[in-house]
């Protein structure tokens, strides 16, 4: 039995490249959002508080960091649903 969220995958059924491919465009896509996200908050944090370029700085580095970890996890998990 089925239990949720489970896919039905046979062993040696080939994913489809539409599938594929948005796993990969999933990931081009949060890695730079990521980033530009951590950049547009420390902006915006420095600009209220008046305090240029130490947020933006340190939110870009941060994100950085965890765009990094995130993008591991993924093709961590992308390369062992391939198997």
């Amino acid at each position: 039995m089925k239990q949720e969220g489970e896919r039905d995958e046979r062993p040696g059924k080939p994913e489809p490249l539409f599938v594929k491919v948005g796993k990969y465009a999933a990931i081009g896509l949060e890695f730079p959002s990521t980033v530009l996200g951590g950049f547009f908050l420390g902006y915006l944090l420095d600009r209220y508080l008046s305090s240029s370029p130490w947020f933006m700085a340190s939110f870009t580095i941060l994100a950085l960091i965890g765009a990094f970890i995130r993008l591991v996890r993924l093709l961590e998990r992308f390369s062992g649903e391939d198997k």
